[in-house]
């Protein structure tokens, strides 16, 4: 699988790039010409926001603690849960899959391919899913409006023709991870037209809310379009999410992407993370993330409504690769309260016959608001800006790294500087260029290398 080899060169470059201590591009020490401006803190020459461009978010996921599980909250495996309500369905590797259920629920069977319907049933009501076995060319599609557990236990499906797991009933429906699994879902680079308009958007489908718990891990394939893609709310809070290939995007959720805990890796060629529709949102507040961008103006994080980073666990990695991409992207603000953030944006500019594209770390529509944690941006992309933001920024506390080949942070509006340590160096233009531009605290050093 090339995932981990990709990304671990991803990486080593963001770790050349921390010891890099205010070196140009091109590996000369600044020059006394470079325009250094100091803020209005202390001179405290031991920060990095004093001292360079420098990261602590380390070599994870590839260091111990990254790859065993360490980072999980512990659960419980199957016999420990006391599940009632139970439909098994264990796939034979080609043959029939072997199923059992209560006598009110419905199971059609058309060679590996699995439909089951619900009765309607009491909101306190759910019925638990128990999937294992390997489905050579199969699938688990689930009507009704009951609630839903979907327990993995060891199982993997490929569906050549559609998704691995097509969720149609409304109610909310959660994903376990049992302890100790190990779960594929996969599909294939094209889709039969799915009956009566229903949807089928990706490898892993639902119409409702979908949730995802428990230590186990799950690596979802996508040769078709979105890995994990749900028409309302997804939330994550433990668990080993492998998202190792997505011809599209690797979660999208139309509402709200809720990330809590766990470990996510995701390879995507479009979005890695997308919260698409009005009334959503992006809110991190736990849990290891590293994600790969690879297409054209595909971003590592974005939202049509606010992005917000907060805890201080959360380890956020981000990659993007194709020319015009964003590393984070919020058609509102972006908000930093903890945690520890790397971005690096390779791409370049990209033209198209309405619209031009400027790579970046972070876009903001309207405002961004630093307000603590650790935040390292790497643009060395042609054009490539650290932060963009049309409205206002204001950065209170926290230690922020910038170092691109264009401007480092553009703000149309006000730009206020009340603490914290920043460091903001341009290759080829102003670190920082804003009107007003307000330093009333903190530890800033501009290095306007283009000057």
């Amino acid at each position: 699988m090339l995932f981990p080899f990709a990304i671990t060169l991803v990486l080593a470059v963001f770790l050349s790039c921390s010891s890099d201590s205010g070196s140009s591009d091109d590996g000369k020490s600044s020059s006394s010409g470079d325009r250094i401006s100091q803020g209005g803190g202390n001179d405290d020459s031991s920060s990095s926001g004093g001292g360079g461009f420098s990261s602590s978010v380390g070599e994870w996921p590839f260091n111990s603690e990254g790859e065993n599980n360490t980072n999980l909250q512990p659960s419980l495996g199957l016999e420990g849960l006391g599940l009632a309500n139970i439909i098994k369905i264990e796939y034979q590797n080609g043959s029939a899959p072997v199923t059992n259920s209560p006598g009110e629920v419905t199971i059609e069977k058309n060679g590996e391919n699995v439909v089951v319907t619900l009765p309607d049933a009491p909101n306190e009501t759910q019925y638990n899913f128990v999937l294992s076995g390997i489905a050579k060319n199969g699938s688990l599609k689930i009507y009704g409006s009951a609630r839903k557990g979907l327990y993995l236990n060891n199982v993997n499906i490929t569906n050549s023709t559609g998704p691995a797991i097509n969720i149609q009933g409304s109610k909310r429906a959660v994903v376990h991870l049992l302890k100790d699994t190990q779960n594929i879902l996969a599909d294939g680079s094209s889709y039969n037209t799915p009956p009566n308009g229903e949807d089928a958007k990706g490898t892993l489908f639902s119409e409702n809310k979908l949730s995802f718990e428990g230590s186990g891990s799950l690596e979802v394939k996508a040769k078709y379009k979105h890995a994990i893609v749900v028409d309302n709310d997804i939330e994550i809070t433990n668990g080993k999410i492998i998202i190792s290939e997505a011809a599209g995007d690797g979660i999208h959720a139309n509402d709200i992407i809720e990330i809590k805990g766990g470990i996510l890796k995701i390879t995507s060629s479009g979005d890695a993370i997308q919260s698409e529709m009005a009334g959503g949102a992006v809110k991190i507040t736990g849990g290891k993330i590293a994600v790969t961008t690879k297409g054209i103006k595909s971003h590592g994080i974005t939202s049509e409504e606010p992005i917000e980073i907060k805890g201080d666990s959360t380890v956020i990695q981000i990659s993007v690769l194709g020319n015009g991409s964003k590393g984070i992207k919020s058609s509102k603000h972006v908000l930093f309260e903890g945690g520890k953030t790397s971005i690096k944006a390779n791409g370049t500019k990209h033209t198209d016959s309405d619209d031009e594209s400027f790579p970046a770390g972070i876009k903001a529509n309207t405002d961004l608001f630093i307000e603590g944690g650790e935040l390292t941006i790497k643009s060395p992309g042609s054009e490539a800006k650290g932060i963009s933001v049309d409205g206002s920024g204001t950065i209170k506390n926290g230690n922020t790294n910038i170092d691109a080949d264009d401007i480092g942070i553009k703000v149309k509006a006000k730009l206020k500087i009340q603490g914290g340590t920043v460091y903001v160096k341009s290759k080829k233009k102003k670190a920082i260029e804003a009107t007003p531009y307000e330093k009333t605290g903190g530890n800033v050093t501009e290095i306007n290398a283009g000057f």
